[in-house]
C-alpha cells in the first residue's frame, strides 16, 4: 500500500467489520486499486461494513469531482442497490467520522447497500474502477474556451500583471488552444508590453520569429524593441554610413522586420523602415513618399527622407504606370504590395494572374485588411477559374492561409458591425482588426450613443460571451497610445459601468480601474463623475477581503485626482472605512495600513494597531540607500515618497517628472539603487533614456496609476532580492 496505509488501516478497525488482512485475492486487488486512487488524489471508493450492513464511501478532491462522483454513484450503485447517496456533513457514527478524517481536504459520500444487492454492488464497483483506469484524465483548463482565456490574457497585459499573463499563455500552449505560431506571437506581445527589448531579442522561443508572416501588432513590438536596442539618441545627426550600420544591426537580429509602410504602426516602426529603405539597393519612391507624408515629424525619418530627396531628386509626385493586369504585375515585381492590391481591386475583370499576385501581396503584407481584400479579389473570378486556381497546391494553400488569417473571408468595418454580426471569438484577431478603425467616431455623440446602446444589448443576449471577451480590446482602442480623448469620456464612463455591472472578476475590475484612471486624467463633468462613483460604490456589496488590494488602488486613484463633486468622493471613502473595519484581521497588514493612510488623507481614521493575519508578516527586504521615482503625477510620487520613507527611513528618495532626457534624470539613474518608472501610454524621450541608463536589475516598470502602484512594486522588488 501507499503512504496512506496508516489512515486506511485505522479506517478498517472496529467497529468496521471488514477484515482487510483476510480478504480474498480479488477483493484485495480491488481494495489496492481504490487506495492507490486515493493516494493520487483521484475520486475513489472504499468499502465498509457496520452492523452487518455494507457501505461504500466515496471521496472527491474538488467540487467538480464530487459532482461527477455523485453522478457515477447514481448510475452504478443507485436504486435498487441503494436508496440514494448521502453527502457526509455531520457524521452519524464512528465510521462516518473516520471517513471524514481519512483525507481532510476531500468530500465524502456514503452509499448504504441493500443486503440482497451486495454482490452486484461489488461487481459494479469493479466495472467502475475499470472505466476509471481506461478514461484519460482531462485537465480542467483545456475545457475553457479560447476566447475567454485570450480575454484574460489581454486584461492581464492591460493591467501589467505579467505573472497571470504568462500562466494564461502556458494554458493556451499546453491545451493546444492556438497553433504554436500564434503562441509565439502572443509571447512577443507579452514581452513587448511587460518585458524588455533584451528579452525579446534573446528569448530562445522567439528565435527567427521575424521570418514568419506576422500580425502588425507583433511587428510593431519587435520594431519598438529594435528602436530601443539599436538606434541611439541623436541618430538623425549620424552620417549615411552609420545609418547603414544601424540597418544592418536590425536586419541581422530580425530579418525583414518592416518592409512596407502598411506595416508601420508607430514612430519606432517608421524609423526601422526608413533605415531599411536607406540600405536597400533600389529604394522605392512610394515608400519614401509614405514616410514623408506620415512620419516626417520624427527627426531621424525626416533626415533619411531628405537624404533620399537629395540623391533621387524626388518631386513628391506619384509615378505613373500602365493600367490593367500588367500594372498589377509591375507593382508586384517592384515590391509595392499595397499598390498590387489597389490595382487588382480596381480591375473590372480579374484573371488568375491578378488573383495570384493579390494573394502573394496579402501574404507578404500580413495584415487582416490585406487578407480580406485578396480574398474578395479571388472571389471575383468566375466559378470555373476559381475552382481551377484553388485546385493547384500552392495557390490553394495561399487561399487557406488567408482564410485562417481572419477566421473567415471578410472582416468587420467597425465596432458596430462587430457587435451586430457574428464573428469568431478571437480577441487577438479583434485587436488586429480594430487597429485600422477610426477612433474619431467616438467624438460623434450620435454614433457613440448607438454604440453604447448596442453594447448594452449585446451583453444581455447570446452575444454576451464573445462581447465580454472583446471588452479589453475595446478599452485599449478607446484609450490609444496618447490617452483617452475628451470626446470619448462619455462612452468610457458607460464602459466602466458595463464592466463593473456584469458580474466582474478580478481582471475585469482591474481593467475597469485603469479606465477610471484615464477618465479622471482626461477630465469629466460633475454628472459623469457621480455616475463613475456610483459604479465603484456598487462594488462594495460584492467585494470580499481578498479584493482589499483593488479597494486600496481604487481609493488611491480617486484621491490623487481632482473631484468635481467632493461629497460623493467622501461618501465613497466613508463606506470604504466600514469595509476596512469589517475586514480587520482577515487581510494583509500592509494593504490595511495603506488603506488607513489613504483614508487619513480623507479625514477618516482606521485604527490598525497591531492587528495580524496569516499573510501579514513582512518578507525580508534588502537595505536601500537611494531610491529613484519617475512619475508624471506629482501627487502620487509625493504620497509614495512618504510611505517609502517610513519603510526605509535612512534612504534618500529622488523624484523626476521630466519629459526629455536631462542631466538631472541621468543623475537619478546613476545614483539610485532602484528606479521606479511609472508610465501610462506611449513612451517618450525620458522613459527611453531611463531604460538605456538603468540595467534591468535596477529598473522597475510600474504599471498603474497612484502611489500604491509605486509602493507595491518597490516592496515586491525588494522582497525578491
Amino acid at each position: 500500500m501507499t503512504s496512506l496505509e496508516p489512515n486506511v488501516a485505522e479506517f478498517y478497525t472496529a467497529p468496521n467489520e471488514i477484515d482487510i488482512e483476510n480478504l480474498g485475492s480479488d477483493s484485495r486487488s480491488l481494495l489496492d486499486a481504490l487506495t492507490t486512487r486515493l493516494a493520487r488524489g483521484e475520486r475513489t471508493l472504499l468499502p465498509a461494513s457496520f452492523n452487518s450492513q455494507t457501505r461504500w464511501y466515496g471521496f472527491a478532491a474538488s467540487d467538480r469531482d464530487l459532482r461527477r462522483l455523485l453522478e457515477e454513484l447514481s448510475g452504478w450503485l443507485g436504486p435498487p442497490l441503494c436508496d440514494r447517496p448521502i453527502v457526509l456533513h455531520n457524521p452519524e457514527d464512528e465510521i462516518d467520522s473516520r471517513a471524514l478524517r481519512l483525507l481532510a481536504n476531500r468530500a465524502a459520500v456514503r452509499v448504504d447497500i441493500n443486503s440482497q444487492w451486495r454482490r452486484e454492488a461489488r461487481k459494479n464497483v469493479r466495472s467502475l474502477v475499470d472505466i476509471w483506469s481506461l478514461t484519460p484524465t482531462r485537465p480542467t483548463g483545456s475545457l475553457r474556451h479560447v476566447g475567454r482565456v485570450l480575454r484574460e490574457f489581454y486584461e492581464s497585459l492591460a493591467v501589467g500583471d505579467r505573472v497571470t499573463a504568462a500562466s494564461l499563455l502556458d494554458e493556451i500552449r499546453s491545451g493546444g488552444l492556438l497553433s504554436p505560431t500564434n503562441v509565439r506571437f502572443l509571447r512577443v506581445e507579452l514581452l513587448g508590453r511587460l518585458g524588455s527589448p533584451e528579452e525579446l531579442r534573446d528569448d530562445p522561443l522567439l528565435a527567427e520569429v521575424a521570418l514568419l508572416r506576422r500580425p502588425p501588432a507583433v511587428t510593431d513590438h519587435l520594431a519598438r524593441a529594435a528602436d530601443r536596442l539599436f538606434i541611439p539618441e541623436g541618430a538623425e545627426a549620424l552620417g549615411v554610413d552609420d545609418w547603414a550600420d544601424l540597418a544592418t544591426l536590425i536586419e541581422s537580429t530580425w530579418p525583414g522586420l518592416i518592409q512596407h509602410p502598411s506595416q508601420v504602426r508607430s514612430v519606432a516602426g517608421a524609423r526601422c523602415l526608413a533605415l531599411a529603405e536607406h540600405a536597400a539597393d533600389a529604394p522605392r519612391q512610394s515608400t519614401i513618399d509614405a514616410l514623408r507624408s506620415d512620419w516626417s515629424e520624427d527627426p531621424l525619418v525626416r533626415s533619411v527622407v531628405e537624404a533620399f530627396d537629395q540623391t533621387l531628386g524626388s518631386d513628391g509626385t506619384e509615378d505613373s504606370r500602365s493600367q490593367g493586369p500588367e500594372a498589377v504585375l509591375d507593382h508586384f515585381r517592384c515590391g509595392d504590395f499595397e499598390r498590387v492590391l489597389d490595382a487588382a481591386a480596381a480591375e473590372e475583370e480579374v484573371n488568375n494572374g491578378v488573383a495570384v499576385a493579390a494573394m502573394h501581396a496579402a501574404l507578404n503584407l500580413g495584415d487582416a485588411r490585406s487578407a480580406a481584400t485578396a480574398l474578395e479579389i479571388v472571389d471575383r473570378l468566375c466559378a470555373d477559374d476559381k475552382r481551377a486556381l484553388l485546385a493547384q497546391t500552392v495557390e490553394g494553400t495561399f487561399y487557406t492561409q488567408l482564410l485562417e488569417r481572419n477566421q473567415g473571408e471578410r472582416i468587420p468595418d467597425g465596432w458596430m458591425e462587430w457587435l451586430v454580426d457574428e464573428w469568431p471569438d478571437r480577441p487577438d484577431l479583434l485587436a488586429e482588426w480594430c487597429s485600422a478603425w477610426d477612433s474619431g467616431q467616438i467624438s460623434d455623440w450620435r454614433l457613440a450613443d448607438e454604440l453604447a446602446v448596442e453594447l448594452l444589448g449585446a451583453l444581455n443576449d447570446d452575444r454576451r460571451g464573445r462581447v465580454r471577451n472583446g471588452l479589453p480590446t475595446f478599452v485599449e482602442w478607446m484609450v490609444g497610445d496618447e490617452g483617452l480623448s475628451p470626446s470619448g469620456v462619455a462612452l468610457a464612463v458607460l464602459t466602466v459601468e458595463v464592466l463593473l455591472g456584469s458580474d466582474p472578476g478580478r481582471a475585469e475590475r482591474r481593467i475597469a480601474l485603469d479606465l477610471v484612471g484615464e477618465i479622471l486624467a482626461t477630465g469629466c463633468s460633475a454628472d459623469q463623475y457621480r455616475e463613475l462613483m456610483a459604479s465603484l460604490r456598487a462594488q462594495y456589496q460584492v467585494l470580499g477581503p481578498r479584493e482589499v488590494g483593488w479597494l486600496v488602488s481604487m481609493l488611491d486613484l480617486i484621491f490623487v485626482s481632482s473631484a468635481p463633486d467632493e461629497s460623493v468622493r467622501l461618501q465613497l471613502a466613508s463606506e470604504a472605512l466600514g469595509l476596512g473595519k469589517a475586514w480587520m484581521g482577515r487581510v494583509d497588514l500592509t494593504e490595511l495600513r495603506l488603506l488607513a493612510r489613504i483614508l487619513e488623507d480623507a479625514g477618516l481614521v482606521l485604527e490598525v494597531g497591531d492587528v495580524r493575519s496569516d499573510a501579514s508578516e513582512p518578507a525580508p527586504r534588502r537595505p536601500l540607500h537611494c531610491i529613484g521615482i519617475y512619475s508624471l503625477s506629482e501627487t502620487a510620487a509625493r504620497n509614495a515618497t512618504r510611505w517609502i520613507q517610513e519603510e526605509w527611513p535612512d534612504a534618500t528618495i529622488e523624484f523626476s517628472s521630466a519629459h526629455q532626457n536631462n542631466q538631472e534624470l541621468q543623475g537619478l539613474a546613476g545614483r539610485s539603487d532602484v528606479v521606479l518608472m511609472q508610465t501610462s501610454h506611449a513612451k517618450h524621450a525620458a522613459t527611453q533614456a531611463l531604460e538605456r541608463a538603468v540595467d534591468e536589475t535596477r529598473l522597475v516598470r510600474v504599471n498603474g496609476r497612484g502611489a500604491t502602484s509605486i509602493y507595491r512594486c518597490l516592496l515586491d522588488w525588494a522582497g525578491q532580492q
